[in-house]
């Protein structure tokens, strides 16, 4: 009898081995391709350029930019939601705060106010080819992207991130706008590269010349230099 009683034990516990190994894995939905945490910084090189020829006006600038999440609060709609200051590096060696902008992270975006205008910078979960407007909360211009080779590892100089997310604008160019948008995401870091241009261009035919191409808008190229937490 006590020998039928330990075998049947043995085989209560192998069954609640099995039982607990078989358990699902956590679901990676990519909250960490933003993250929201205090303290957190990224310094970018930033290289802007815009031009309208109409006007007669050609111009650039590079600096270097430092973004750091400063502060976590409540937001009018009770969500939690953060401060990330936004830093340039002066002549004299100094990080001048140039602005504050806001971001929230919820289960199924991360929505960032950038000069007054709701952007949703990600869409959850993180999913090959998932698609969304960027600009659904604001009054501009529909910006249809979608996520690209999701969780590839991305090298830039001596920065190696190992999982990275793009999220990439969808609609081709014409002959009429140019428009491309890409953000590169990495787990643990947030943003590390950007590519935007808006460009249109207004093509009229003199009599007995070449046709006449005026552009006017604007690139920007953003990337992520070095990153820390304080």
């Amino acid at each position: 009898m006590k020998k039928r009683f330990n075998i049947g034990v043995v085989a209560i516990l192998l069954l609640a081995g099995c039982a607990k190994e078989e358990q699902p894995a956590p679901v990676d939905l990519g909250y960490d391709y933003f993250p929201a945490k205090v303290g957190a910084w990224v310094v970018f090189q930033v290289d802007s350029l815009w031009r309208d020829d109409q006007a007669g006006i050609l111009d650039s600038v590079s600096y270097l930019l430092r973004e750091e999440v400063v502060e976590q609060y409540t937001d009018t709609e009770g969500r939690t939601a953060y401060r990330l200051l936004r830093s340039v590096h002066d002549n004299e060696g100094n990080w001048a705060p140039r602005d504050v902008w806001t971001f929230t992270v919820s289960n199924t975006s991360a929505e960032q106010t950038e000069e007054n205008k709701r952007r949703l910078k990600l869409s959850f979960p993180v999913r090959e080819t998932r698609s969304w407007d960027v600009n659904a909360l604001n009054t501009d211009d529909e910006l249809l992207v979608a996520h690209r080779n999701v969780g590839l590892p991305w090298s830039s100089g001596s920065r190696t991130y190992g999982e990275t997310v793009t999220v990439r604008n969808t609609m081709p160019p014409n002959l009429v706008e140019t428009r491309n948008y890409e953000e590169r995401y990495a787990k643990g870091v947030g943003l590390v590269c950007k590519y935007w241009e808006e460009m249109t261009r207004n093509t009229t035919y003199p009599p007995n010349q070449p046709p006449l191409v005026r552009e006017v808008g604007f690139r920007l190229n953003m990337l992520a230099l070095d990153h820390g937490t304080e």
